[in-house]
């Protein structure tokens, strides 16, 4: 068959399927419709809304009156279209609501890690054992069933003398008092801490010796309260920029049964903190 023959029956084929398009878009527009003079959706007016973005009020003056079928179909996506919206504000207005319980909190910045120090003897720092106030970190649960959470509490106790570090130690193991307890404060640390008063700090990092206590009984989210205690209480209280923590005189880089893995060097874990 000649190549203008073909092109002349792909143009007849093309031509009777339009048609026939055409005759069934009349079709359907001439069936159920709801009122006389108002046509029902047709085939080719579901191509008229691609692209809208600002839909229109259902209560729209365009609404009212005698409408075509384009109108009707136009307003029907309107109606989509707003529900969408505003399903997704209430959506968006939940989350932020969802946690207004929580009480005023700040941000804390994250700790970059401690650059190493010059090479040769590390000299060792003097740390400030003055007065003053200290600031203890305890914890607290906000929120219910999957929804709840911890947070830090900043709580506040008079140093008056001796070992600022000790006394911070001291202090944590004995945990909250009894009126804060009732506020809903905790202490994640073991009731039976133990601690070795020959710590020591070189180039602005702490060596901590502990007793095997601390991460006995405890799972990960535990782990990671009970190392935010000890390293929000000590740091915040003092010049020094990371902690290194040995157990039963090792070294540890991993806590607990479950082996989490805690950095080299020690710093405040980025959390928000909740006073009362």
């Amino acid at each position: 068959m000649p190549e203008s023959d073909k092109l002349k029956s792909l143009l007849y084929i093309l031509t009777g399927a339009l048609f026939v398009l055409v005759l069934l878009d009349k079709s359907m527009g001439n069936k159920n419709t709801s009122s006389p003079g108002q046509e029902s959706p047709s085939f080719f007016s579901k191509f008229n809304t691609i692209g809208k973005t600002s839909p229109l009020s259902p209560s729209s003056s365009e609404n009212k009156g005698k409408q075509t079928h384009e109108q009707v179909m136009d307003r029907a996506e309107d109606e989509i279209l707003t529900e969408l919206m505003q399903n997704g504000e209430n959506s968006s207005s939940e989350e932020l609501t969802s946690d207004s319980n929580d009480p005023e909190e700040m941000f804390i910045p994250i700790v970059e890690m401690p650059k190493p120090g010059p090479t040769g003897p590390s000299p060792k720092i003097r740390l400030d054992h003055s007065p003053g106030e200290i600031k203890l970190y305890f914890l607290k649960f906000y929120g219910r069933g999957n929804k709840s959470h911890s947070r830090l509490v900043q709580l506040k106790r008079k140093f008056d003398h001796g070992d600022k570090i000790l006394f911070i130690l001291k202090e944590l193991t004995k945990g909250p008092s009894s009126d804060e307890k009732t506020q809903g404060v905790l202490n994640a640390l073991p009731n039976r801490m133990e601690y070795s008063k020959e710590y020591s700090a070189e180039n602005g990092i702490l060596k901590l010796y502990l007793g095997p206590d601390f991460e006995a009984g405890a799972g990960p989210e535990l782990l990671k309260d009970r190392v935010d205690q000890i390293c929000y209480s000590i740091l915040e209280n003092s010049e020094l920029r990371g902690i290194r923590l040995f157990i039963n005189g090792k070294q540890v880089r991993s806590l607990g049964g479950v082996g989490l893995p805690i950095p080299e060097v020690l710093t405040k874990n980025p959390r928000k903190i909740a006073t009362l």
